[in-house]
């Protein structure tokens, strides 16, 4: 895919390319110039604008349910789908190496591409122009959410799960590992699962979605 064409998807041009260069560039490509930076910047801005769309769209909804509802939409799998979903899988700069990577590792690059994207936005083009991505890309999510839903958190809702089905509760193992990532590894049935994540709650939770989606604990 072109940038160009890149751009078309998003709905915005930058004004500065080296915007989305940096946004692009992953840290095994150069440890020196990546978009580590632009992730966490990225990060924050994604919630605040979730954060403040659901708290001017629902008045009548307390902390716990909007927080819920926010965690749900931006939790690592909804970031990486958003990613594929725009096609920053076939832009972003990989050393070659990173094609033997694990599909989980790999979604946990597209889900730090996406944020730096957000940052990159943000940097070249301010708030406004942040928030009319942002809206586009969720505008489906934001077309069909229900705060009627629990939005529970996935490690409950496997716990109930498991639990309901006769199972001990999770005991998760999760240990820090080589790029300040934690992995965390959970045994169901006799069969091992094992996830990563920025850190030791995101780890947990998108192991606890893998296995909900598997479904082999029932």
């Amino acid at each position: 895919m072109r940038l160009k064409d890149f751009e078309l998807v998003i709905n915005y041009s930058f004004k500065d390319q080296s915007h989305l260069m940096h946004a692009i560039q992953h840290k095994s490509l150069n440890k020196d110039i990546n978009n580590e930076r632009l992730e966490f910047l990225g990060d924050s801005i994604l919630n605040s604008v979730i954060a403040e769309y659901l708290f001017i769209q629902f008045p009548n909804y307390q902390e716990g349910t909007l927080t819920r509802a926010r965690a749900t939409l931006v939790k690592g799998t909804k970031l990486t789908f958003k990613a594929n979903q725009i096609g920053l899988d076939k832009i972003i700069k990989l050393s070659k190496g990173m094609i033997n990577l694990s599909d989980d590792r790999k979604y946990s690059i597209l889900e730090g591409a996406f944020e730096a994207l957000i940052g990159a936005i943000f940097i070249d083009g301010g708030w406004k122009n942040t928030k009319k991505v942002i809206y586009k890309i969720y505008e489906d999510d934001f077309n069909n959410l229900s705060l009627d839903d629990n939005y529970k958190d996935p490690k409950s809702v496997l716990q109930e799960a498991m639990q309901a089905a006769g199972l001990s509760p999770p005991n998760y193992y999760t240990i820090e590992v080589k790029g300040k990532k934690f992995q965390s590894t959970l045994e169901v049935k006799n069969i091992k699962y094992s996830s990563t994540g920025k850190s030791k709650k995101s780890a947990e939770t998108k192991l606890a979605e893998s296995i909900l989606a598997n479904g082999d604990f029932i």
